[in-house]
Formats: structure tokens, C-alpha cells, sequence
């Protein structure tokens, strides 16, 4: 009975670690912009909201790459659009950030929230406003994103 225990244990250990290799696989594919890896990874099994080990989802580590294309077949698996990693930051704010706007568009038409704030109060358009990425900043504006206020003031 004991050996049958220990045998159930390492099984369950071998599944985790595969698991946890295939989510390090996932985010390494999305990261990298190989959409048929992701894809694939997907097929076999792999949340679409798997996050990286500092709990980063997969569809922001997308965002950051501007990789609109492993976006668009995580979003048709369902990830969710507005997922954030413990910072509050979500995908259009990384893709805002670092003016990816074919990515921002696409988020935008499946439903991201334009006015998210991450943990220091700073949305997707202050975002891009701050790396003046113009185009970003009007389609934001054009999807009802609003100017953050400070002091009272509208910037």
C-alpha cells in the first residue's frame, strides 16, 4: 500500500512538472511570437491564462512583445482581455506602453477595458501618452478612454 502511495505521488509530481514545463514553454512561444506553438501548446491542454513564474499572464507577456498575432489565438482560447499580472499591469497597457497599435486595436475590439489603472494609478492612455505614441492615444480616446486628473486638474 505504502509503495502504491509513493508511486501515486511521483506520478503526480512528473504531471505538475510537465505541466509547469508547458506554461514555461507557453510563455516562452507568446514571448517569441511563435503563433503554431502556441497554438499547439493550446491543443494539448495549456490554459490560455497560464502566467510565467513572476505571475505574469501569457496574453500580457504577448502585449509587451506586440505579438498581435499569438494575442488574437490566446483571446480566441480564451484568455482573458483584461488579466493583469500582480502589478495591475494588463496587455493593452503593455502593448499602449510600447506603442504596438495593430495590438492595442485588436484588444480593444475584444473588449479590454481602456480605463484599468495598475497599482501606481496609471492607465493604458496615460501610458502611451507618456511615450507619445500618438496613433495609440487616438484609438484609445476614439474606444472612451478618458484623461486621468491630478489635483483636481485634467492633463
Amino acid at each position: 500500500m505504502q509503495r502504491l502511495l509513493w508511486t501515486l505521488l511521483a506520478l503526480g509530481m512528473s504531471v505538475s512538472a510537465a505541466a509547469q514545463d508547458a506554461t514555461s514553454q507557453m510563455v516562452a512561444a507568446a514571448s517569441a511570437g511563435r503563433v503554431s506553438e502556441v497554438r499547439d501548446l493550446l491543443v494539448q491542454g495549456v490554459d490560455a491564462n497560464a502566467k510565467n513564474t513572476s505571475g505574469r499572464p501569457v496574453l500580457v507577456v504577448a502585449g509587451f512583445s506586440g505579438n498581435r498575432r499569438t494575442a488574437l489565438v490566446l483571446l480566441a482560447a480564451g484568455a482573458d482581455v483584461n488579466a493583469s499580472d500582480d502589478k495591475g499591469t494588463t496587455a493593452l497597457m503593455a502593448a499602449s506602453a510600447l506603442g504596438h497599435e495593430a495590438l492595442v486595436d485588436l484588444l480593444l475590439v475584444a473588449g479590454a477595458d481602456v480605463n484599468m489603472k495598475d497599482a501606481d494609478a496609471k492607465s493604458a492612455l496615460a501610458k502611451a501618452t507618456l511615450a507619445g505614441h500618438a496613433a495609440v492615444v487616438a484609438s484609445l480616446k476614439a474606444a472612451g478612454a478618458v484623461e486621468e486628473e491630478t489635483d483636481g486638474k485634467t492633463n
